[in-house]
């Protein structure tokens, strides 16, 4: 990362004793403004406690978020605010876990889904795929692929420049650089889950053909097991297979076939692979390890150390002669994203993981380490390593360890709010700034009330008919709830207004009412074809809209 976050027993012991002065914890975290209500409307219980909430500092971090994406404040190559001049080749992650954590806030409110939310994840997208052609060195093909540290270009593999029979493999957009595609691909899928436009239907089925064709021919056209590089998964960073980069498509087919009827995923492609990362891709606790070689790398950025003793191999631990190298965040990670596909492989593990990396600070402090082939250290994977950890924990209901990976990381920042009180984010400047939005959208990727696990399913196709927030005055309203409750037919609202605000609703069938405290409260006026209006002036609400 930086040298200000460095492997040394020093940070880790003034990072713990920031924490202990400070005096912050997880508990001390506010929840949602207002208890949740009980409210009996025609007979019918509605208890806002049943339906899944955004807290109002999780919008408060978006409403941030948004500064750091949205057109309306900067270009798609443009970087204020990201502190990600000296971190190239790694915007690329930071965008992607920031649309995975706003598409679980996007979830908890599905029933909210103006343009304020979908151009957000649309802008993240535009920004995620900057070319050099248009955005030179501030893009990511840039900063990711054609950088002086990395410069992969062109490519064969194998590896050879003398082998006439050799397979391209491609660029940026390639075959072989699935810790973009990957992620990319994710994010056009969960866009087109999360709002449903068919736009990026087309560019994800590129993806979806291109590793199908990857993972089970020679490149050529021609069956082969195990695919191009026979481990039956794609490499990146030519050339190296990762468990964790190969989750990513691995969730995108299961979504993919999920929305749109396919079965990429059930026609085996991704067979050989898992039994390939369940099987090989272990270290010696059966836990993944971090990173497989399938030939030497094409440039010099990686030490020499970690390379295997022949071309393919497990990459190599440099604080461990002859054993893998494994880290947590590698876990922790893959574990999220394989959950829905391999549910048993990941109860198995977990417990294990914990076992291994978990770091016991206090009775209501820990973190994760980075590897246990080098337990005393603490820096960059260390912190990274915690921050996946808590999606995995909220994914398990492992709230206990939650709570104290949170305690434990959260209470050294410091929480900045504008002076009008609509955003708020996580400062990191006295660690490494480049933190700061990566610990503030962070909040949201380990607290939210979905996980990678419940979202790589698709909506059902009656839910696009259900009525919904389509459009409202964004700016002066704080959404806590809103999802259509199917079984009940109504329309569950928990809202707090700043300033007197609209909330127009599409696919109400005739005229709405809602009613607060099981009383009327207002019938929606009808202001367009198939538009239904609620009028509310500041204050906070919990409406049942019948």
């Amino acid at each position: 990362m930086s040298n200000v976050v460095t492997r040394n027993k020093f940070i880790v012991v003034a990072f713990v004793m920031t924490i202990v002065l400070s005096g912050l914890t997880f508990g001390n975290l506010p929840g949602q403004p207002v208890p949740p209500d009980i409210q009996v409307v025609d007979g019918i219980v509605y208890n806002f406690a049943d339906y899944a909430a955004v807290d109002h500092e999780m919008l408060a971090i978006f409403n941030y978020l948004n500064t750091l994406v949205s057109r309306d404040y900067q270009g798609y190559g443009e970087w204020d605010g990201w502190y990600a001049e000296n971190f190239h080749g790694l915007q690329h992650y930071v965008i992607a876990f920031m649309a995975y954590s706003v598409s679980f806030l996007f979830e908890t409110t599905s029933g909210y889904r103006t343009a304020y939310y979908q151009n957000f994840l649309y802008d993240l997208i535009k920004k995620m795929n900057t070319t050099m052609e248009e955005w030179g060195e501030n893009s990511i093909e840039y900063n990711e692929w054609l950088h002086p540290d990395y410069n992969y270009v062109d490519y064969y593999y194998p590896n050879d420049p003398n082998d006439t029979t050799a397979v391209y493999t491609g660029g940026f957009r390639g075959p072989a650089n699935i810790m973009w595609t990957g992620h990319y691909a994710l994010m056009m899928s969960l866009y087109e889950r999360l709002f449903n436009t068919g736009e990026m239907k087309d560019e994800i089925t590129w993806f979806m053909n291109d590793w199908e064709n990857s993972l089970t021919t020679d490149g050529r056209g021609n069956p082969q097991d195990g695919g191009i590089w026979e481990t039956g998964l794609i490499p990146c960073e030519p050339y190296i297979v990762f468990v964790q980069c190969n989750s990513v498509p691995i969730t995108t087919t299961r979504l993919y076939d999920s929305m749109y009827g396919t079965t990429y995923f059930d026609s085996g492609m991704w067979d050989y692979g898992l039994d390939f990362i369940n099987n090989v891709m272990q270290d010696p606790y059966d836990l993944f390890m971090d990173g497989y070689y399938v030939d030497r790398p094409t440039s010099l950025y990686y030490d020499q150390s970690r390379l295997p003793p022949d071309p393919r191999g497990p990459a190599q631990s440099p604080y461990a002669d002859g054993r893998p190298k494994v880290s947590s965040y590698c876990d922790a990670w893959s574990l999220a994203f394989l959950d829905y596909t391999q549910p048993e492989e990941t109860q198995r593990d977990y417990p294990i993981f914990k076992d291994l990396f978990l770091k016991d600070v206090s009775t209501d402090m820990a973190y994760i380490i980075d590897t246990y082939n080098n337990p005393q250290g603490f820096g960059t994977y260390d912190i990274l390593g915690t921050l996946f950890s808590m999606h995995l924990a909220n994914q398990m209901k492992d709230y206990a360890t939650l709570d104290r990976l949170t305690n434990f990381f959260y209470s050294i920042f410091n929480k900045v709010w504008s002076s009008d009180g609509r955003m708020m984010y996580f400062d990191a400047s006295d660690l490494e700034p480049f933190l700061t939005p990566v610990a503030s959208f962070g909040w949201i990727y380990g607290h939210s009330s979905y996980t990678i696990k419940d979202i790589t399913e698709a909506r059902s196709a009656e839910f696009w008919d259900y009525p919904y927030i389509s459009a409202a005055d964004d700016s002066s309203i704080w959404v806590y709830q809103a999802v259509w409750d199917e079984h009940k037919n109504a329309f569950i609202l928990n809202i707090k207004v700043d300033q007197a605000a609209t909330l127009s609703f599409s696919n109400f069938e005739s005229t709405p009412t809602a009613y607060i405290s099981g009383l009327r409260f207002s019938e929606l006026v009808l202001s367009g074809e198939g538009l239904y209006d609620l009028i509310l002036s500041p204050g906070t609400y919990q409406i049942v809209i019948m």
